[in-house]
């Protein structure tokens, strides 16, 4: 079943787009300057500067970049254009809580400011054998057996949500 994308889904959908604009502008800052820092080490051996080299090696480096983003990013741009999602039917197999401590909240480093790792409550499914986190307001109203609603992005295969049917 098809249905069409909400302004928050569309959101998550841009948001994934991020390292697809990070990797290629580093790509553009880091190849560019090492090329000129070539050029001029080739210049002070003596050779002469060649601007046409230096627009050529450039232009090269960011139709790369540029590739190599829309390559991270086709199937989210595809996906938001489309403005559809893919509703699939899935039956939980378990439901899990469970307490999981806060990644990098302890000290033991320190005696004076030993602090404990913060405590928070986590709640899973367990469907088709793979585990999903999932809100404890979705947790409360959620049975084991039950079927539930995963949300995708139909080309990326991106995990919207996950609802009750």
């Amino acid at each position: 079943m098809r249905k069409r994308l909400t302004e928050k889904e569309i959101k998550d959908l841009k948001y994934q787009c991020r390292m697809g604009y990070v990797i290629p502008a580093m790509i553009l800052i880091i190849g560019s300057a090492s090329s000129m820092l070539f050029l001029l080490k080739d210049i002070n051996a003596g050779f002469v500067f060649n601007e046409n080299k230096l627009l050529i090696i450039v232009s090269v480096i960011a139709l790369f970049s540029f590739l190599v983003g829309y390559g991270m990013n086709w199937k989210y741009y595809r996906d938001i254009r489309n403005k559809e999602k893919v509703i699939e039917i899935k039956r939980i197999q378990k439901i899990e809580s469970r307490i999981d401590h806060e990644a990098g909240s302890g000290n033991m480093t320190t005696l004076p400011h030993f602090n404990e790792m913060k405590e928070f409550m986590r709640y899973d499914f367990i469907v088709e054998n793979t585990r999903y986190r999932i809100s404890s307001e979705l947790f409360e109203t959620c049975t084991e057996g039950e079927d539930v609603m995963f949300l995708y992005a139909p080309v990326s295969r991106y995990l919207l949500g996950i609802e009750k049917k």
